[in-house]
């Protein structure tokens, strides 16, 4: 995809899902390192392994939520067109764990126009599924949107 979709571009219709991505150890390990998630769940392999309700190493809902935004601003989703994220309404509904894989389904939940003509706003319901078919998080984001009507600002001349 090379630019995102414009407002007008959203129909009842519209829905996008994006490529798969594996959860990796490396990558939960940075996120925890990164946010300060240090508690034996995210950082003590033997905990987990040895825990009846985990029994793997688990990715935080929130890292599962940031791969899930980033495989939509990887495919171009919101280039050129997003003007920013307004709300994200996430239901962590299962855990995922490292090896797992995930996608984003998205569709539109609704639009509006704003008071300038050159953006709206736009809702979309995204469910991320794991490699076996099941919905790990459920959320919605709010963005607003370029409309058509969005002229770019003139290059500077200097």
């Amino acid at each position: 995809m090379q630019d995102g979709p414009y407002f007008e571009e959203y129909t009842p219709e519209w829905s996008y899902e994006s490529d798969a991505v594996e959860i990796t150890e490396a990558g939960v390990a940075a996120f925890v390192d990164i946010h300060a998630f240090h508690t034996p769940t995210f950082t003590d392999g033997n905990y987990v392994k040895t825990s009846r309700d985990y029994g793997a190493r688990m990715s935080p809902g929130l890292h599962v939520l940031s791969m899930a935004e980033g495989l939509l601003l990887r495919a171009g989703l919101t280039r050129r067109r997003g003007i920013f994220l307004m709300e994200l309404t996430p239901k962590f509904l299962k855990p995922v764990f490292v090896g797992d894989t995930i996608k984003n389904r998205v569709r539109l939940s609704s639009k509006r126009l704003t008071s300038k003509p050159d953006r709206g706003v736009v809702v979309t319901a995204h469910e991320v599924i794991n490699g076996r078919g099941e919905v790990v998080l459920a959320y919605e984001s709010t963005r607003m949107i370029r409309t058509r009507e969005y002229q770019e600002a003139p290059a500077s001349q200097d």
